[in-house]
């Protein structure tokens, strides 16, 4: 059974692709060009998810698929990653896990790679806080690397370290400042 926050999220990134999702057995279709907003969905985003989750999800589906919201809704759906694309897709929850019907399939140019992906809201500040982390895995990385190679080149694990957490500090700073104006 998929969540109605994992069907929120499949919405999402299919909206951020182009795609609208019809309102009605008369074909009135929806199109939002700003689904996040910051941290968060754009209000225009909810708004419609509330309405489509609520009152019209008999009737509501995203173009290119035949699942209304409240098909996805039950328990016979989940949500799953796509093989081609790696987006959200509806798959029927009984036997093998295959996708019923991918939204990619009628767009020609995707996936692109060139493109930021489609994606949920972020936290800035964990995901730069994640960043961090990486940076200063890879940096461990590199130092032991140095180390087994030996050479004369001047490294200083310390001072690594120190940059690492001035950078962090300095951009955990930068995220706070720009969230209290």
């Amino acid at each position: 059974m998929a969540s109605r926050t994992l069907v929120k999220n499949y919405v999402a990134q299919w909206m951020q692709m182009g795609k609208t999702v019809s309102l009605s057995t008369q074909g009135e279709q929806v199109r939002i060009y700003k689904i996040l907003q910051g941290e968060k969905y754009s209000p225009s985003f909810n708004q419609l998810w509330d309405e489509i989750s609520t009152t019209k999800a008999q009737e509501a589906y995203l173009s290119g698929t035949d699942q209304t919201v409240s098909d996805l809704l039950s328990n016979k759906w989940e949500i799953v990653a796509c093989a081609r694309c790696n987006l959200l897709v509806p798959s029927i929850d009984i036997g093998p896990r295959v996708p019923v019907c991918c939204p990619c399939s009628d767009l020609p140019t995707h996936p692109n790679l060139d493109l930021v992906a489609p994606h949920r809201p972020v936290t800035l500040a964990s995901h730069l806080d994640d960043l961090c982390d990486r940076l200063a895995l890879k940096s461990e990385d590199q130092a032991q690397e140095s180390l087994e190679e030996s050479d004369d080149t001047y490294t200083s694990n310390e001072e690594n370290t120190q940059a690492i957490h001035n950078l962090r500090t300095s951009i955990l700073k930068l995220v706070k400042s720009g969230q209290s104006e």
